[in-house]
Parts: structure tokens; C-alpha cells; sequence
């Protein structure tokens, strides 16, 4: 047989004062009472207890002797503190036993029985309701009890003793139980943790609410779902039910029984199968709240509440949706923060309600809505929507009135409340969006896209139908073939004997293309629908084509190999080029050399002009041919772009090793305007209407390009590329391993500053005064610190690693080759006619130690060879020196290394830098 959790013994009570201290010019005695199980402390000086004796002695004839005298003088020394201490004690467990059953009401509220008693609880509660009851019954208030309270009364009435044990009418329990038994609104609110100075945990205390015969509303915190008895009691009469911070599960609360019967079914439910029990309904429930639990599934035990309209489960652990169709009087449902990742068929378990909340889940559909006909309110916000498409699911529900998707990854894109309004047809006027009514502007852009949206509706239909054709004769092309050679918008390649004609698209303003579009589109007026007849190739064309491809197969290059198979086409007649950028590139799969390109950009594509070798392909004479291959990646592919520090260079990629490029700029400004346009650019790939032939574009007012989320390092943009910028973690790196390679050499201790880098560079060192058949010209990159100079050989386009990379590269990303301190630096040379972006550091080769110093048996190679591994383009100028050919293309870069070097060198030399001018 299972323990009663309402024990019905009398439990014995102790009190003994376990210590004292002193507050100001006073003796506080410190009392610790005890009442079976529980206890508590309580504090009094000697005039509490002087007050106390002369009410006893009043009312109850206690001996006027028993109380320990008072003192004038010494009242707070040791001695007798200590003494009066145990003479208190005494005093009070002789009253104790003096008065076993009904303790007088001055030493209950001394002893703080009215706190933490049963008897003590329950005398000041009737007490309260024998003043305040009938007013809080007429007024019809919300009662709030704790669960001690309700404890107390629950073991009072199990107790065989009388309602009353003081003799004093007033706190009679009959008072209690009838307040109970006419209280309609009740809250009970527990606590976590003990009660007071007590040891009482009042989320173990069972309580019986059986007692409440009447009630109509119930609100239930933080108590435990096994404490509560007696729910199951007002099925009949309860109307609300809210249970908050106190279950598991919802068959704990609504079907307790379950814990004793494993087959039930619910009153007047035909069965197939044998039951245990059978469970009466909640009657009159139509509102239960839920909310702020640990629920984790929606259970059977909703077969219970048939009449709920109102279904509160928020903040719960919920990932489906199950048993709600048992519910056909639903029509407010709150699922909001619970982790639903996916809603299919809604319908069929919410029926025809008119309040759905979604937010703060994890949804990235809408399909399992698109029948929820009568839904009047939806809340999606604080969710993953990123598609404007997701929203065509809800835009055809016919009482939608307000919705609500802030918060969702989809609120970055350009337009969004129009292009969101548009889903909604002729309804958009009455839709309230993200808790703002739509003005005017909205519903006139909101019209102009509904008007092209039927245009393509319009030209889908005809696309199936009959066609009347007229034959319109027209140019191929703006400009004539025959004179294209000598024009600055084409070039011309032969390549294995066969002539190729390159066209680049020109930059030029449309304003010169305005009369010939106006001419066509004249020719073209009263035509609904466009076609163009493509010619297909003759048999000798195609031979040629052949014969082109196997000979490019033939005589190119490597890098050109890799790039054979890409075809590039203009997509679309709106295409533009926003910008023409000349940098160098490193292939991800030839990351070995350095080409140079043209970089250009347009509203569709990136097109890398790569101009390679000639003596790969063939010699020629002609000074004005150049050769060279286009790769190109469309920004639909783009996944993500790179930016180096300190925006010397950039890596753009696309879906394969075949798209990974990195462009070294070697221009923080160029790089930042670059990325600038391709922000815009990729902005426009929001499926925006063609423009009108007008100069001023409809549209124009209401993009807005700069829109993104930036995440620790990332900044992903509204079409879902990935703008990653440099963390402090690669900085770190850097600074590490130059530090790392100078504490190598030098034994003496170093202060942190002289590793702080003031300076990167991405510059390309060479020796100008080499022979022309064979220019000494590597890229490295140049880092100055407060002390010393580095030359490093950097990986730039294989980290950081690709998603699809499965094995780290083969080079390290970081390889010093040339380290010089400032304090040995002589002068600066700077060039100002062939070479102005030359700028010459000349060195003292002064005896000193290698900042390198690692010593191999190369170290001990030829002199040529040496100079050729340490980096290349360092040249030894007069004897004893060593120079430095750095190319800076950036001018501010320039002028920002010299005016480093100038500080840092004054700062070691205590003069000034000498900087001489070249011719």
C-alpha cells in the first residue's frame, strides 16, 4: 500500500534559543523552533519576550516568576547573555508544555506559528476570511493561496481534532471551508526553494482541491504536477485552466488517473477494445493555457477537453503537432516558441481556427497551411522564412487580416512588404503586415507588380497557343564586322592558323544606343510576342569549330586547359557591365602563378579576361595581337567572397575548384569599391522587372542594396552570399609566426610591441636592373613591424579551405623568405618616370643575426641560388648593401609605407630617413 502524503499523526514540537547577537546597543536572541519535520528560526530581544509574558500572565494566569527578571546594567556582557540565554529556553518550553493543544495566540504569532504551522497557518487565514470573505465573494476578485496554505488546510481536515482549538470563533476552520466552497477564481503561486527562514520546500507539499466546490477560473505556477490532488473534482464546474512552470506532460494534469489505469477512455467514447476506466470530460473547459512547461508531446489526454477554444502551449519542448483534431471547437492556438520544424497538413489537426501563432520556431515552409481557410490572424515571426516564394502558400487564404514575419531571414530583401502584399492579390489593401497598416505608396507599387505579374501570366498562355508571324528584317548586329578589327571594343586572336574575332561588351553610355533602339522598337510596334530564328551551323562550319578546339587542346597552356570548356553568353538584353577592374588572378587550381585580367563586372557575371604567355602558343610578330581565354562565373553560382586584410586582395567562390579565383587588387580602395558594386549587382538578381526604355528606372527608389546580417565575420547578403571578412584569429596567426621566426634568432628579451604589425602590403618585388630576357619579378607580401621588415610568400587562394576540399594544400600559407630590422635600412630610393611605383629599399648588409636562421644545406649553395630561394627580386647593389625593388601600384600605399618606415626609423636612429629620387 502506497504512503499517504497527508500523515495524520500530531507531530511534537521542540524550541530551544541556539544563539544571540548583538544589533546596535541590544541583545537579539536567535529561537529555533520545531514542528515534526519542519523548522524555523526566529529572532526576539528581551523586551519581545518581556511584552509576551505580561500578555500571558494577563490572559492565561501564567506565573509572573517564570520569566527570567530584567538587568540595568552589564545587560549585554558574556556571562549574561550566555545565562539569560538558557533561562529563555526554559521559559519557553515550559509554556510549550504548559499549553499542549491550543496555543495561546500572543506565543503562536511569538513562536511565528501563523508562518510556518498547520494550526498556526490555518487560524490566521480563517481569521482573514472571517473579516474580508464575504466582500472578496462579492466583488468576485481572483483568491491567491500558496501551496502551504492549501497544505495546511488539507491536514487540518484529516486531523481528528476539533475546527477550532483556541476557543476563538474567529478562527474557526468552518470559515475557511466555506469560502472554498463559493470561490470561483482561484491562484495558487508555489515557490522554488525553502519557504522564509524554514526548511519547508513547498513543491513537495500534496494539497487537496477537492474543497473548492465552485470554481470557475484556475491559474497553477510552480508547483509540481504529483503535489496537486483533486483536480480531477472540478471537471464539472471548471471553465479556465492555466498551469504554468509546473508539469511535463499534459496527462498529469488532465488526466491524473492515467498513473493508475493503462486503458482508459473518455466518457461516452465507443471503445473496440477492453478498458480499465473510463474518464469523466471536462465539461465546461474552454480555455486551457499551458504555457511555460516542459511539455514535449501533444497526448490523448486532449480527448478530455472537447470544448476548448482556446489552446495556449507556448514555450514548451513541442516538435510535432499530433491529437489536436479531437478539438473541433478550437479557434485561438498559441504554439509560439517551441522547436516545430515542420507543419504539413495543418488543416486536418487544427480545423477551422482563427488564431494561429508560430513564432519563434524553427520553420522554413509554409506548405502545410495553404488550407487553414478560416485563419484570420497569423504570427510567423522569429522564424528561418527566407523565401518570398513560402509566402504564396498563405496568400490565397481568404480572412487573412494580420500577419506577422519579422524577425525572418526573408525581412533583408529589397521590397519586402511590397513583394509580400503582392502574394496576396486584390487583398493586400486588407492584409496588416508586421503590425503596420499598408499605405498607398505600398498598394501602387503592390498594383504595378500584380499588373507584370499577368503580363507573364498573359505571354505563358500565348507561349501554348497559335502564333501569327511577320517577318521583321533587321541588322545583326550595331556595328559592321568587317571594320570591328581596328575598334578598341574588339581583338583579334589567331591561334593554329585560324582567326578569332573577341567581343567585349563597350563602356559607353546608353544615351548612344537611344536612336537605334528607338528605330527598332518602331519597326517592332503592334507585335505581342518576339521570336528569334537561330541559324544552325553548316557541315564546314562545324569542321572548323573542331579543328579550333582540338588545336587549342593542342597549344595551350595549362591554365588554359582548365579553362577550355566554359561557354559564355549574355544571358538576358538588360545585362550592363557596372565595372572594369586590371589586377592580377591566382587560379584555385594552378595556384602556383600570377596572371594578369580584366576583371569585368555585370549584372549577371563576372568575366575574367586572362591573358597568358605567348610563347606557349606560337610567335608572333604583330605588337598589336594579344591572346587570351575568358572564364567567367554568374552570380546565381556565387557562394561566397572572400576579402584579405586590409582589403589588399579578394577570392571570389563558385560551386566547383574550376570557379575559385583570387584577385589581387593590391588596393584597398579598388577592393572596396568592387565589392560595393557586386553588392548592388547581386541585388539586382532579385528577379526585378525589365526596365522601361525611360532613363529614370521605377525601381530605383525602392532598392536598397546594403542590405545583409552580419554575423561574427560574416555578412551574408539578402541573395544569400557570403561576404566573410578577416577574423582577429588570422591576424593572430601572422603576428605569431613573424614573432615566432624573430624569437628564433634573437636570444635577448623582446617587449610584445616590436610584434604588432603597422603595415601589410600585397606588392610583387623585383629587380629592375635585371636583363629583359629574364626580369626577376615574385609576389610577396610585406609586413612592417615597430622593429624589422618581412618579406613573405602567401597562399592566397587556397585558405581559407573550401568546403569541398578533403586534404589541407600543399604549401603553407605563410613562408618567410627575407627579413631585414629597420635601424640597418640606409635609404629609400623612389622611382619617378619608367617604374613610379617602384620604390627601392637599400639595406646595410651588416654582419648581425638571420632573422631566418635556419641552416640547411642550401644555406651553403651558390650565391645565385640562394638569392633565387630567399625570394627573388632582392639584388645586391654596392658592396656591403642590400636592395629591396618593392612595386607598390596604390599611391596612398606608397605614402603609407614610407611615412611607417620614416617614423619607425627615426624612432630607432634618432634621424631623419633618407629618401632620394630616381630617374
Amino acid at each position: 500500500m502506497e504512503n499517504d502524503p497527508f500523515p495524520e499523526e500530531v507531530s511534537e514540537r521542540k524550541v530551544c534559543v541556539v544563539g544571540s547577537e548583538l544589533v546596535e546597543n541590544y541583545t537579539v536572541y536567535i529561537i529555533e523552533v520545531t514542528d515534526g519535520e519542519h523548522r524555523w528560526t526566529v529572532k526576539h530581544r528581551y523586551s519581545d519576550f518581556y511584552d509576551l509574558h505580561e500578555k500571558l500572565t494577563v490572559e492565561k494566569k501564567v506565573d509572573k516568576r517564570l520569566l527570567p527578571p530584567k538587568k540595568i546594567l552589564g545587560k549585554n556582557s558574556k556571562s549574561l547573555v550566555e545565562r539569560r540565554q538558557k533561562e529563555l529556553e526554559l521559559y519557553l518550553q515550559t509554556l510549550l508544555l504548559q499549553f499542549p493543544q491550543a496555543t495561546p495566540t500572543p506565543l503562536a504569532n511569538f513562536l511565528h506559528f501563523h508562518l510556518y504551522e498547520i494550526n498556526g497557518i490555518t487560524a490566521a487565514l480563517a481569521e482573514e476570511l472571517f473579516h474580508k470573505g464575504e466582500q472578496l465573494l462579492q466583488a468576485g476578485e481572483v483568491f491567491s493561496l500558496r501551496p502551504l496554505q492549501l497544505y495546511s488546510i488539507s491536514q487540518q481536515l484529516r486531523l481528528a481534532k476539533p475546527t477550532c482549538c483556541n476557543g476563538d470563533a474567529k478562527t474557526d476552520l468552518g470559515h475557511i471551508l466555506d469560502f472554498t466552497c463559493r470561490l470561483r477564481y482561484l491562484k495558487i503561486s508555489g515557490t522554488r526553494g525553502p519557504v522564509g527562514t524554514s526548511n519547508i520546500q513547498e513543491s513537495s507539499l500534496p494539497f487537496d482541491l477537492s474543497v473548492f466546490k465552485s470554481l470557475l477560473q484556475i491559474e497553477v505556477s510552480d508547483c509540481s504536477s504529483q503535489q496537486i490532488q483533486g483536480l480531477s473534482s472540478l471537471r464539472s464546474s471548471l471553465a479556465t485552466l492555466c498551469v504554468h512552470r509546473s508539469t511535463e506532460t499534459m496527462m498529469s494534469i488532465l488526466v491524473p488517473e492515467a498513473s493508475e489505469f493503462s486503458q482508459w477512455e473518455p466518457e461516452g467514447a465507443e471503445s473496440g477494445c477492453p478498458v480499465t476506466a473510463v474518464i469523466p470530460v471536462w465539461r465546461n473547459l474552454t480555455t486551457l493555457d499551458m504555457s511555460h512547461n516542459c511539455i514535449s508531446t501533444i497526448d490523448s489526454s486532449v480527448k478530455l477537453i472537447r470544448k476548448v477554444e482556446f489552446l495556449d502551449l507556448s514555450y514548451n519542448q513541442l516538435s510535432s503537432v499530433e491529437n489536436l483534431q479531437h478539438l473541433y471547437n478550437l479557434v485561438h492556438v498559441d504554439l509560439s516558441y517551441n522547436g516545430l520544424r515542420v507543419l504539413e497538413a495543418a488543416h486536418t489537426r487544427l480545423g477551422n481556427i482563427k488564431t494561429l501563432s508560430l513564432a519563434g520556431n524553427q520553420l522554413d515552409r509554409l506548405t502545410g497551411l495553404t488550407k487553414l481557410y478560416s485563419l484570420v490572424n497569423l504570427d510567423l515571426s522569429h522564424n528561418q522564412l527566407a523565401q518570398l516564394e513560402e509566402i504564396r502558400n498563405i496568400g490565397s487564404l481568404p480572412c487573412l487580416e494580420k500577419l506577422n514575419l519579422s524577425s525572418n531571414p526573408m525581412c533583408i530583401i529589397p521590397d519586402y512588404r511590397t513583394k509580400v502584399l503582392a502574394q496576396f492579390g486584390d487583398r493586400a489593401a486588407e492584409v496588416c503586415l508586421d503590425g503596420t497598416v499598408t499605405t498607398e505608396k505600398e498598394l501602387d507599387t503592390v498594383e504595378v507588380l500584380k499588373a507584370i505579374q499577368k503580363a507573364k501570366e498573359v505571354k505563358d498562355r500565348m507561349s501554348s497557343g497559335d502564333k501569327k508571324v511577320q517577318s521583321v528584317t533587321c541588322r545583326d548586329a550595331c556595328f559592321n564586322h568587317h571594320v570591328v578589327s581596328r575598334r578598341s571594343h574588339t581583338v583579334e586572336l589567331l591561334l593554329g592558323g585560324q582567326s578569332l574575332l573577341l567581343l567585349f561588351p563597350l563602356a559607353q553610355h546608353k544615351t548612344s544606343f537611344l536612336v537605334e533602339l528607338s528605330q527598332r522598337r518602331a519597326s517592332l510596334e503592334g507585335l505581342k510576342m518576339l521570336s528569334k530564328n537561330v541559324t544552325k551551323l553548316t557541315m564546314r562550319e562545324i569542321q572548323s569549330l573542331l579543328i579550333f578546339r582540338n588545336v587549342l587542346r593542342k597549344y595551350s597552356s595549362p591554365f588554359l586547359k582548365i579553362l577550355l570548356n566554359h561557354i559564355f553568353t549574355l544571358q538576358s538584353e538588360a545585362e550592363e557591365v557596372r565595372q572594369v577592374l586590371w589586377l592580377s588572378v591566382v587560379l584555385y587550381k594552378s595556384p602556383e602563378a600570377e596572371l594578369t585580367c580584366c576583371l569585368l563586372l555585370s549584372t549577371d557575371t563576372i568575366y575574367f579576361l586572362l591573358e597568358d604567355s605567348a610563347s606557349t602558343l606560337g610567335h608572333h610578330s604583330d605588337p598589336d595581337l594579344y591572346l587570351c581565354c575568358c572564364l567567367s562565373i554568374r552570380l546565381s553560382e556565387l557562394l561566397s567572397v572572400n576579402v584579405g586584410l586590409f582589403d589588399q586582395y579578394f577570392r571570389v567562390v563558385g560551386r566547383s575548384a574550376d570557379h575559385i579565383v583570387c584577385c589581387l587588387s593590391r588596393d584597398s580602395y579598388g577592393t572596396g569599391v568592387f565589392l560595393q558594386e557586386l553588392m548592388e549587382a547581386l541585388s539586382l538578381q532579385q528577379h526585378l522587372p525589365p526596365p522601361e526604355p525611360s532613363d529614370q528606372d521605377f525601381y530605383s527608389q525602392f532598392t536598397n542594396t546594403n542590405t545583409g546580417k552580419m554575423q561574427n565575420y560574416e555578412l551574408v547578403h539578402s541573395s544569400r552570399v557570403k561576404f566573410i571578412y578577416p577574423s582577429e584569429e588570422e591576424m593572430g596567426d601572422l603576428t605569431f609566426i613573424v614573432a615566432e621566426r624573430k624569437t628564433l634568432a634573437i636570444t635577448a628579451p623582446l617587449s610584445s610591441c616590436s610584434f604588432n604589425i603597422l603595415l601589410y602590403l600585397v606588392s610583387v618585388v623585383g629587380n629592375i636592373f635585371a636583363p629583359a630576357s629574364s626580369p626577376v619579378l615574385q609576389p610577396r607580401t610585406l609586413i612592417l613591424t615597430s622593429t624589422d621588415v618581412f618579406l613573405l610568400d602567401e597562399d592566397y587562394v587556397s585558405y581559407p579551405l573550401p568546403d569541398f576540399a578533403k586534404e589541407p594544400p600543399s604549401r603553407e600559407r605563410y613562408q618567410l623568405r627575407e627579413a631585414r630590422r629597420i635601424r640597418d635600412l640606409d635609404r629609400v630610393l623612389l622611382g619617378y618616370q619608367t617604374y613610379p611605383q617602384a620604390l627601392t629599399l637599400v639595406f646595410d648588409d651588416l654582419p648581425g643575426p638571420d632573422l631566418l636562421c635556419h641552416l640547411t644545406m642550401d644555406h651553403f649553395a651558390a650565391g645565385g641560388e640562394e638569392a633565387s630561394r630567399r625570394g627573388g627580386g632582392v639584388s645586391g647593389g654596392a658592396e656591403g648593401e642590400v636592395q629591396w625593388c618593392v612595386f607598390v601600384p596604390g599611391a596612398d600605399s606608397r605614402e603609407r609605407l614610407i611615412s611607417l618606415l620614416a617614423r619607425q626609423w627615426e624612432a630607432l636612429c634618432s634621424r631623419e630617413l633618407p629618401v632620394e629620387l630616381t630617374g
